[in-house]
């Protein structure tokens, strides 16, 4: 249990250098249902290597970059004991999913800003968290419950210190974004945070860590 609590109250992870001076100008989507979160970027931001993903979704406008344990994630109709599974650590997985618009902004849609350069590292990380074929490709595991989407294998463990939501908050703080993953478990512990992020901004007031 010591572990575990320190686990949930550790050190979020530094901010990139100089990302407060970067002008955030391009427009994603942070989406909530329930317990979980995921992000939603436009296709002309998604670069590095997981334009390796566009292929696999011919057409569409936005992706959609959601992860979580795999087992829960990936059940049909996920009951008590995927549930009791996702408390222990475990591995993860990654369901991505195309959108033909943006999302309506809305309780369950926060519209956040980011820089061009956040965006560029946001995409090599999501590269980072997908686990590979030996020639390189995202390893497909199996089609996704929605039109248009697909799961792939994810390189990182899921557990109960570190959920979908410890997840996203770590993505926008890749983006540049000054909010917190230390102790990030529930929805609204992303959500909560993101209100001064939803208009462009040349600067970002850094938070201490």
């Amino acid at each position: 249990m010591w572990l575990a609590a320190q686990a949930v109250a550790g050190c979020t992870q530094p901010l990139p250098s100089d990302s407060a001076a970067e002008p955030r100008t391009e427009a994603i989507y942070v989406l909530a249902g329930g317990w979980h979160t995921q992000l939603a970027l436009p296709m002309s931001l998604i670069g590095d290597g997981t334009v390796a993903l566009k292929p696999d979704f011919p057409g569409t406008r936005y992706l959609v970059f959601g992860w979580g344990a795999r087992d829960y994630y990936m059940a049909t109709g996920p009951g008590l004991a995927e549930a009791l599974g996702a408390v222990l650590p475990g591995p993860a997985v990654m369901l991505v999913m195309a959108l033909p618009a943006a999302p309506v902004s809305s309780d369950d849609a926060s519209l956040v800003f980011i820089s061009r350069q956040g965006a560029e590292r946001l995409s090599r990380w999501l590269w980072d968290e997908l686990a590979k074929e030996r020639d390189g490709r995202p390893r497909r595991i199996a089609a996704g419950p929605y039109p248009q989407s697909i799961f792939y294998a994810a390189s990182g463990r899921y557990d109960i210190t570190h959920t979908c939501n410890t997840w996203t908050a770590e993505a926008l703080r890749v983006a540049g974004l000054p909010v917190s993953a230390a102790g990030v478990i529930f929805a609204d512990q992303v959500t909560g945070q993101l209100p001064p992020f939803a208009t462009p901004g040349p600067v970002l007031p850094r938070l201490s860590h």
